[in-house]
C-alpha cells in the first residue's frame, strides 16, 4: 500500500476544516456516552489515522495527568507508527479497540486537543514537503511515531518528571506534520523525540547512582 493513502486528502483551498472543528466534533458524536477507541478510530479516519495518534497524546502535554492512559496510549501509538512506517494501512488488534473512555475523560482530551490545535494552527502550513509528504519522509515519521508511543508506555517511577510530556510533545510535533505536510514540524518532532532518549538515559543514570549511594550507604 502506498505511504501517500496514509495521509489525510489536501485541504481544499477556500476554508480548509481546521484539526480543532475535528476534535469539538468528537464529542458531538459522543453525545454524553462512554466510547471505545474503535468507535474513535472510525470516528477519525475521514482525516486520517493521524488525527487518531493526536487525539492520544495531547493529554500527556499537559501538567494536569490522567491516570491509567500513558501505557495503553502508547501501545497505540506504537503500532500505529509501526505500520505507518512499513506503509501498511494502520491497523489495531480488537482487545485494544475494544478499551473503553468514559465520556468525562475524553472531555477532558478534547479540551486539551482543542487548545493544542488552535496554538499550533497559527503555525502549521505545508513546507518542506520531501521530510512530511514524501515516501521515506511517512517512514521516517513512522519510526519517529513508535519511538515516541514506546517512550509512552515505559513504566518509569514518578520520580522521573515529565516521562510522559517530552515524548507526548514529539508525538504531537510529528503528527501535526504529518497532517498539515509542514516538515519544520516534523524536524522538531525528531528533536524532541532525541533529546527525549537522552533525557531519559541521563535520568537512568542519576537514578543507577543514586541506588547504588544508598546501598553502599546502608551495607556501611
Amino acid at each position: 500500500m502506498s505511504h501517500q493513502t496514509l495521509l489525510p486528502p489536501d485541504p481544499p483551498s477556500l476554508a480548509p476544516r481546521r484539526l480543532s472543528e475535528d476534535f469539538r466534533g468528537i464529542l458531538r458524536q459522543a453525545a454524553g456516552q462512554a466510547v471505545t477507541l474503535g468507535e474513535l478510530e472510525r470516528t477519525l479516519q475521514g482525516r486520517g489515522f493521524a488525527l487518531f495518534i493526536l487525539l492520544l497524546s495531547v493529554p500527556f502535554c499537559f501538567p494536569i495527568a490522567i491516570p491509567g492512559l500513558s501505557m495503553p496510549f502508547g501501545v497505540v501509538i506504537m503500532l500505529l507508527g509501526l505500520r505507518i512506517a512499513l506503509g501498511r494501512k494502520p491497523d489495531l488488534p480488537g482487545f485494544i479497540l475494544n478499551k473503553e473512555i468514559k465520556y468525562k475523560t475524553l472531555e477532558r482530551i478534547v479540551t486539551f486537543g482543542v487548545k493544542t490545535c488552535v496554538f499550533m494552527e497559527k503555525f502549521a502550513r505545508p513546507r518542506l514537503k520531501p521530510i512530511s509528504a514524501s515516501k521515506i519522509g511517512i517512514c521516517l515519521i513512522g519510526i519517529g511515531l513508535a519511538s515516541g508511543g514506546f517512550q509512552l508506555l515505559l513504566p518509569l517511577p514518578p520520580l522521573v518528571p515529565l516521562s510522559n510530556t517530552i515524548p507526548a510533545v514529539s508525538v504531537v510535533l510529528l503528527t501535526i506534520g504529518l497532517i498539515e505536510r509542514d516538515g519544520v514540524f516534523v524536524l522538531a518532532g525528531y528533536f524532541v523525540n532525541i533529546a527525549a532518549w537522552i533525557y531519559f538515559a541521563m535520568m537512568g543514570a542519576a537514578l543507577s547512582k543514586a541506588f547504588s549511594y544508598m546501598m553502599e550507604f546502608f551495607h556501611r
